[in-house]
């Protein structure tokens, strides 16, 4: 928390501006304020009142400025006539005059609704592109860095993991960091949250192939020999096969998928891996030639570009 300065209520109200994460008063947002008949200093000392004035000026940002996207709502509109009688002497007209400025009316219009009210239950909105600013790209930059990071370098580990820790990421992400940080307080378009959800599908697809890619692109390929085959306990009491095969170097590792080997003790087994074995990397053996591990590499490759392409697209949607 800042440091407040006693006997000095507009550096109070300032501080308080700041703390409380309300957005920059730009020129160019302060004059829009005084077009609508608000001061800076004075929406300041407001906000420093309480939470509940806080969310009046909110309003005030929400209907007369750039600093939230999205729309106004009636509670909006509501809302800054409230904050509009508490700091200035503008009339009821002078304010509607204000707000018509803007595209809003606080009065009902015969016709206007949204979904899921009766005729005659006005639902004026605005619509505005999104502010791009630094906090805009920090949010969906993050988004970004999560899915890959999961349905690609964790997937590449263990697919399960992988797959499952990224679907909680984006899904518990998209409140936090798209809702909260890109859109502030405002929800987002629903042609925003479509394409979220199937940029995480194309993830989540692409997941499945994330093992074989990073074999193909950064391992070697050559012909190791299977070594034994081991039954284990997975961390849910499933008991299942697991191959262990000598790698080409010489060194030894389990196989990267549970299952029968591809033969008894001795058999010859084309595979990519990285030297060393289990003792130098996390990365296990995938077995196959280029051609076999193809496919899985493509939907790999689609999956993740479909998924960057939409959240790209999400981003840059007004």
């Amino acid at each position: 928390m800042g440091a407040r300065r006693d006997g000095d209520p507009v550096a109070d109200a300032a501080a308080s501006w700041r703390e409380a994460d309300l957005p920059e008063l730009t020129p160019a947002r302060v004059n829009a304020l005084r077009k609508a008949g608000f001061t800076a200093a004075k929406l300041e000392r407001l906000a420093a009142k309480g939470r509940y004035q806080r969310g009046l000026v909110v309003s005030v940002l929400v209907c007369f400025t750039d600093a939230y996207p999205g729309t106004a709502s009636v509670q909006d509109i509501a809302r800054a006539g409230e904050a509009g009688r508490m700091i200035t002497s503008r009339s009821a007209a002078e304010f509607e005059a204000a707000l018509a400025e803007h595209g809003l009316t606080s009065r009902p219009k015969p016709g206007l609704r949204t979904a899921g009210e009766a005729p005659g239950q006005a639902q004026p909105v605005v619509h505005r592109p999104p502010v791009r600013d630094r906090r805009w790209w920090f949010a969906w930059s993050l988004v970004l860095f999560l899915a890959l990071a999961t349905t690609t370098g964790l997937a590449s580990l263990d697919f399960g993991f992988g797959a499952v820790l990224g679907a909680v990421c984006l899904i518990a992400g998209w409140a936090p960091l798209v809702r909260r940080t890109a859109y502030r307080r405002v929800p987002a378009p629903r042609r925003i949250a479509v394409l979220y959800a199937l940029a995480a599908v194309g993830f989540l697809v692409g997941s499945a192939g994330a093992a074989d890619a990073v074999m193909l692109c950064f391992g070697q390929h050559g012909v190791g020999r299977v070594d034994s085959a081991m039954q284990e306990t997975g961390t849910h009491g499933t008991v299942y096969t697991q191959c262990s095969v000598d790698q080409p170097d010489g060194s030894w590792a389990e196989l990267r998928f549970g299952g029968a080997c591809p033969g008894p003790e001795g058999t010859p087994v084309p595979m990519f891996y990285f030297a060393g074995g289990d003792d130098s990397t996390p990365w296990r053996p995938v077995p196959g030639t280029a051609g076999s591990v193809a496919p899985l590499v493509v939907l790999w490759g689609v999956g993740t570009l479909v998924g960057c392409g939409l959240l790209t697209r999400a981003a840059l949607t007004p």
